[in-house]
């Protein structure tokens, strides 16, 4: 397979999934299917929307490609349809949430190389392509976002970035690189999800005026 294909199969397996995680918080809040649609497709394009934006990239990747939006379409009809039948929605949208974190993570840093980007920035541009999809369905839906929460949510998607940066540049394949740095990232998330570590609060120890 060559890195292209790797490449357009973590695209639509990512734009899928955070589709799904859209529409299933969208239908948690009890919303038509218009306003499903629409929380899907902002989540799933919506990270890739602003890193194209920093970047300088015109027109926007998605603009000149229907098969993005098409993926997101079926995301949201596929939650819709089967929303009743998963065993616990709120489970099922944390890990398909963890799903298009890990996988965007590596594609966002992989674009903005791709763009010209140093290292530093192709990592946090791969940080935010993972990321603000779903702050954009959160502020949508008025959802605490878990990017602010103490939650092991923007490190996992740095790291993931990072050592999909670090690897390519040590001369690792591209999509070796790519498939270890998203699970990696999965990995994290994972584990925060199941074990429920966290970062350290900053600040926690600071005297406060009475």
């Amino acid at each position: 397979m060559e890195i292209s294909d790797v490449f357009a199969v973590l695209n639509v397996f990512g734009l899928f999934v955070f589709a799904v995680s859209g529409a299933l918080t969208a239908i948690r809040k009890q919303l038509d299917f218009l306003s499903v649609l629409i929380i899907a497709f902002f989540t799933g394009v919506g990270g890739g929307t602003i890193r194209d934006v920093m970047l300088g990239t015109s027109p926007v990747w998605w603009v000149n490609d229907q098969t993005a939006v098409l993926i997101c379409i079926f995301g949201a009809i596929v939650a819709s349809a089967t929303h009743q039948r998963l065993w616990s929605r709120q489970k099922a949208l944390i890990w398909a949430d963890a799903a298009g974190l890990s996988v965007f993570s590596v594609l966002g840093a992989q674009s903005a190389l791709e763009a010209g980007a140093p290292t530093i920035v192709a990592i946090f541009m791969g940080a935010v392509t993972a990321t603000f999809g779903g702050i954009i369905r959160d502020v949508l839906l008025g959802e605490p976002s878990l990017i602010l929460k103490q939650e092991v949510y923007a490190t996992a998607a740095l790291g993931g970035a990072t050592v999909f940066v670090v690897l390519n540049e040590i001369g690792f394949s591209m999509d070796l690189a790519a498939i270890v740095a998203a699970l990696l990232t999965l990995a994290i998330r994972g584990g925060a999800i199941i074990f429920g570590y966290s970062l350290p609060k900053l600040g926690s120890d600071v005297k406060r005026d009475p």
